[in-house]
């Protein structure tokens, strides 16, 4: 992977974390991605007009893609409500890089080679050793996990692909965005009803700008998922695990396993080789 792609996932990792960590700390986690779609849509629109049209063979993975993410991030509300930050989100990524890259392998025959897999295995043990401390006798952070970890490693492979045939990866992401941002305030206001406007009033603003700013960060893995391998793009991604951890340690006062945290590092060291 070169210098140039690491460094921009890493900081697609960096605000992935920033706005994961806000998710968690907010009141009503629904409203929150309701109001983030909101900004993903409003992102989206203001700069389809000046892209590209997709290929229209990028159309089948785009609509799968869609209910995959709203799965995913629905996922997200219950997993925040029940489990710790630095359990519940180091165990739904933790797993997605390992699916991702054996799904890229067997059906795409994208192989990464023995240094990839080292720096995949890496980032994923000590993104899984990160939460598995918590998540031990809690049969929630697991279900969390390999449900989470399934849908990270699905729509990875999905965006993949779907933005190698679209002819334009930003084109293909915006598409994306407005998609799946459209629904999301629909169902916080259909589930929510008359208490939505109520809660979304104070955290509107900030509420659209994490999904303008989580927009900039999946747009970049988009991109990066044309250049490089779909696994080492993956397991680059789940450094965010790390920050978020460190976040939940800071703010929330929960543990962090610091030898964990040095595995992940040594992993990503190893992904700028891999690849390349």
């Amino acid at each position: 992977m070169t210098a140039q792609v690491l460094a921009l996932v890493l900081l697609a990792a960096c605000i992935h974390a920033t706005w994961n960590t806000w998710l968690k700390l907010s009141g009503d986690r629904l409203v929150v991605m309701s109001l983030m779609g909101s900004g993903w849509a409003l992102f989206a629109v203001c700069w389809l007009p000046f892209l590209a049209p997709v290929h229209g063979d990028a159309w089948p993975y785009l609509v799968v893609s869609v209910f995959v993410h709203l799965a995913y991030t629905l996922l997200l509300v219950p997993a925040y409500r029940l489990v710790d930050l630095s359990v519940a989100y180091p165990m739904i990524r933790g797993t997605g890089p390992v699916f991702g890259t054996l799904v890229s392998l067997f059906v795409r025959g994208e192989a990464v080679g023995l240094l990839g897999w080292t720096a995949v295995l890496l980032i994923t043990g000590g993104v899984l050793t990160l939460g598995w401390r918590g998540a031990t006798g809690d049969y929630r952070a697991l279900l969390f996990g390999i449900l989470g970890g399934a849908l990270v490693a699905g729509y990875t492979f999905i965006d993949g692909v779907g933005a190698r045939v679209s002819g334009s990866a930003l084109t293909y992401a915006a598409w994306l965005f407005l998609l799946t941002g459209i629904p999301l305030p629909v169902i916080g206001f259909l589930v929510r009803r008359g208490e939505f406007i109520r809660l979304a009033r104070p955290i509107a603003v900030r509420g659209l700008f994490a999904g303008a700013i989580a927009s900039v960060a999946f747009a970049i893995v988009i991109w990066s998922l044309t250049r490089a391998p779909l696994g080492l793009v993956a397991a680059a991604r789940e450094t965010s695990v790390v920050l978020v951890a460190i976040a939940g340690a800071v703010l929330l006062k929960e543990k962090v396993n610091w030898l964990a945290v040095a595995a992940v590092f040594s992993g990503v060291v190893l992904l700028r080789q891999a690849g390349s």
